[in-house]
This record gives C-alpha cells, structure tokens and sequence, in this order.
C-alpha cells in the first residue's frame, strides 16, 4: 500500500468514526455532546463497523460470500449487527436515552460496566435509539461488497489489458529483428568499416527488447536514446541515398512513456519512405512541451520494392497499444497526399 493510499484510507477511518458528531442527532438541551454517552455509545458502533468493513472485504467477501455460502454470510452479518448494536451500548452503561424522567442531563460514563444504573427511557425504546446503526450498518455491508466486485472487475480488465500488451509485444520482436538484420547485411555486403559497430548497436537493441520493452513504462529519455540509435544505424546503411533530418527538443529525462510507441512510427517511415532510385526524404521531430509530448514523421511517397506485410504488423498494433494505454489522451493525425505521408502524435504524459 502505498503512503498516499495508506492517507486515503486513514483519514477515511477517522471521518466516519466522527460522524456522530458531524451528522446524528443530539438533544438540543445536552451539554458537552462530545462526552456524553450516546456520542461515546455512537463512537464505539462506527469504530467497530470500520473493522467489520476491514474484515468483511479482505476476508468475508472473497472467503465466504465468494464462494457461495450465503448462509454462513447471513450468520456472520446478524452476528456483527448484534454485536455492533449491543456492545456500544453495554460499555456505556444500559441503553442511555437521550431524555430522563427528571429532566437531567446524561449522566457520566463509568469505569465499569453499570448494566443497573441508567434509568428507563420515558420516550422511546432501545430500537429507537440504535436504528441508525442498523441503516449505517446496511450501507457498509452493501458498499464493501460493490467496493470489492468493482475492484474484482478492474483487476480482470487490467489482467486482459497486460494479456494484450505482451501479445502485441511479441508480434514487435521478430518484426524489429528481422529489419535490423537485414540493416546489418546491407553492411556486410559492402564489406562496410562500420558493420561492427552496428553490430553492437544490434546487441543494444536487443537487451532493450528483452528486458526494457518488457516492461509497462520506461524512461523517454531511453526510449529516444534508442530511436537515435536506429537513425544512426540507417544513416550508416543508407548513407545518402536518403536525407535524414532529425530534431529534438525538450527535457525527457523525468518523463515515462510505454515502449516502442514512437520507434514504430518512424520504423514504418524508413520502410516505406526509401527507395534509392527517387527523392528520398525522412524528417523527424520529437518535442515535450509540458505534459504533452509530440512526434512528428513525415517521409516522401516511393515506389515499394519490398514486401508490405511487415506495415500490416507494425501500424495496426501501434494504434491498438495507444487505445489500450492512452485511452482520451493522445491524438493520432495521418495524412497522405501523392508526394508526402505525414504522421503526427500528441501523448498526454503523467
């Protein structure tokens, strides 16, 4: 749990164990209602029905009523009603009523249990007086078991989500590699000094797809590390068939970012935006404004020598993985004409 959470639920505790205070009525010709038994009676209940809520969602629910044994629930749930009825009342001494027969004021809490000394009550009767705790009661009982099948239900919907996620990942990683390779090979061909050096690069590349890509959120500044590191390798591959041009502006450093979301875009831009024999021309733009982070990617329309499949794996899933992270907080903009395509994104980072 953490801190927040942990101040969350106690300053819950505390609001609801003073309630009687805040909201349940009081004589108006009683003194000191702070101390005075009905408070105090009133005090014990809510205290002890935050400790029923306490048991009854971390281990009734999912134990007993889960299950299904629906009676032995009902027998839990009456006993703690008389329970959170009765003791109150038995430690504060009888069932006190807020009117005496003689007009007095509430009499003060003893330091034993004196079952015989508070009078009987002109107006009303025990049920009166406790009914309050019996509707309260009701509430708590019904909020902690919706409390705990909307939490239930969350917990499965985050299951499928992270279930998707790594299944998308998985169609990234072969998809990656096999580009990367064929980078490297274009390299050795040429029997290029840098192949190396790219091959390196290609070890970088895979720790970061077998061990950060892994992960739900990693740091921007390493998620645009590694798409520099790419522009490097194509630059190296590609020398000036292509011009590349490439900004960044921003600090990025203290910023998390789902990985991959921004490479696949301009992966896609390299893999359908070349071809030596035209004007062949990549732009890049990466800026954080704020909270608001932009990718622009513009690439000139080529004539494709190379199979498409790997666009029907890469654009697709990318547009899926913001759906399922970024649900209302990117904007996704792609325009083509018959000489550019043109994408841009804006991600509302936390």
């Amino acid at each position: 749990m953490t801190q927040k959470e942990i101040i969350f639920h106690a300053s819950a505790i505390i609001t609801f164990v003073f309630l009687p205070v805040l909201i349940y009525p009081h004589p108006p010709e009683a003194q000191n209602i702070l101390f005075a038994s009905p408070t105090i009676r009133d005090f014990i209940g809510n205290a002890l029905m935050m400790v029923f809520f306490y048991i009854n969602y971390y281990y009734f629910i999912p134990k007993v009523y889960l299950n299904e044994r629906y009676f032995v629930y009902a027998g839990i749930l009456i006993a703690f009603l008389f329970l959170i009825c009765w003791f109150p009342s038995f430690i504060t001494g009888r069932f006190v009523p807020y009117n005496f027969p003689d007009g007095e004021p509430f009499p003060p809490i003893k330091h034993h249990f004196p079952v015989h000394f508070a009078p009987k009550p002109r107006d009303g009767s025990f049920l009166e007086e406790i009914k309050h705790h019996i509707w309260v009661y009701a509430i708590v009982v019904l909020f902690s078991i919706l409390l705990h099948t909307r939490n239930r239900l969350l917990k499965a919907e985050n299951e499928k989500l992270q279930a998707e996620l790594s299944n998308l990942k998985a169609q990234i990683h072969p998809h990656f590699l096999f580009n990367t390779l064929n980078s490297i090979y274009a390299l050795a061909i040429r029997k290029d000094d840098k192949t190396p050096e790219t091959i390196i690069r290609l070890s970088e590349f895979m720790r970061y797809l077998l061990k950060d890509v892994n992960q739900n959120q990693v740091s921007l500044e390493k998620e645009i590390s590694y798409i520099e590191n790419y522009l490097d390798l194509q630059k190296s591959r590609l020398r000036n068939s292509v011009a590349i041009e490439y900004w960044r502006s921003g600090n990025f450093s203290a910023k998390q970012i789902a990985p991959l979301l921004l490479f696949n875009y301009i992966e896609n831009a390299f893999k359908h935006g070349v071809n030596p024999e035209e004007n062949s021309k990549i732009s890049i733009k990466i800026s954080l404004n704020d909270q608001l982070l932009s990718l622009e990617v513009k690439n000139n329309v080529v004539t494709q020598q190379k199979n498409e499949n790997s666009l029907h794996i890469g654009m697709p899933n990318t547009q899926e993985r913001l759906d399922l992270l970024y649900p209302k907080k990117y904007v996704l903009d792609i325009q083509k004409t018959e000489e550019t395509y043109t994408v841009l994104l804006q991600i509302q980072l936390t």
